[in-house]
């Protein structure tokens, strides 16, 4: 009945988490995430088993790369910026358009093993976008402090933050305290153009939202090496928790320095109720960058 949805949030069982629809002249949009591992709190994870749905086309070559692995050091910084946007048609004829815009740094502040224990997030913007007009989230412009222990999320100062804020805070960065899932699922050994490596589908996926989706099918294929990054041809087919589906396909950047996921860039598909006149199209771009 002309409804848009790319992934938003959910209420249920007193918890809050992306994903949901939201009918005709409202907007669902999709929260991206920013880092590691486990969450602090339980969450459903998508299975990295997954199919392959997408042979890649890469060409194989005997000449291998390796990722490296480093701990993380107090004071580090990184800076992430994602760009989701879904265009549908909608019930009068006309066009739908939707958007979530997220850009923050994050500030290593403690340290445990090979992950941060305590980092900093600064938030520069983070609004919905609906036919142009931008809304600001209640944790738009602030700065918040994520432990790896209770009650996990602090305002700057140290001090309690609304629930509401805290659950949108770890939406956004929920994982602390362990290996990212993306440097999990990449092999020790070394992979050569060519090569797949198809449980870093659900990984990708995973980050951009840890709980929302369930990964259907997806492949990841070593496509080429590239200004230090290995570049993955990604295909990810996922349905969300109100029965969305959603079919992208793209790459997945990763630094060979250090295993981090430096580009998440699909675009694709959405599906929310297997009608092909209220089937709309699908971008995501996410980039980190050092400072």
């Amino acid at each position: 009945m002309g409804f848009v949805a790319v992934i938003f949030r959910i209420e249920g069982a007193g918890a809050r988490a992306l994903g949901g629809i939201v009918r005709s002249g409202a907007v669902a949009l999709m929260t991206a995430t920013c880092a590691p591992a486990v969450s602090p709190h339980p969450v459903a994870e998508p299975s990295l088993d997954v199919p392959r749905i997408d042979g890649g086309g890469a060409e194989p070559s005997t000449q291998g790369i390796r990722f490296g692995r480093s701990a993380p050091a107090v004071g580090a910084r990184w800076h992430v910026s994602v760009d989701a946007r879904s265009v549908a048609p909608d019930p009068q004829g006309g066009t739908q358009r939707s958007a979530y815009l997220s850009s923050y740094s994050v500030e290593v502040l403690a340290t445990n093993g090979p992950a941060p224990s305590r980092v900093r997030l600064t938030f520069d913007k983070n609004v919905h976008r609906y036919q142009g007009l931008d809304t600001a989230t209640s944790i738009d412009g602030k700065t918040y402090v994520v432990d790896d222990v209770p009650p996990y999320v602090h305002d700057d100062a140290g001090g309690p933050v609304p629930e509401e804020e805290a659950e949108r805070v770890l939406d956004v960065f929920p994982d602390l305290g362990t290996r990212t899932r993306i440097d999990q699922v990449l092999p020790d050994a070394a992979m050569a153009v060519g090569d797949a490596r198809d449980e870093l589908a659900g990984a990708v996926l995973a980050v951009i939202h840890p709980r929302a989706w369930t990964l259907d099918a997806g492949s990841a294929v070593l496509a080429r090496v590239e200004d230090g990054d290995a570049v993955f041809a990604l295909a990810i087919d996922a349905t969300g928790r109100s029965g969305l589906r959603m079919v992208v396909k793209g790459e997945a950047r990763v630094r060979l320095s250090d295993a981090r996921l430096t580009l998440i860039a699909v675009d694709g598909t959405y599906d929310p109720s297997g009608s092909a006149s209220e089937a709309g199209t699908f971008t995501l771009r996410r980039t980190v960058r050092d400072r």
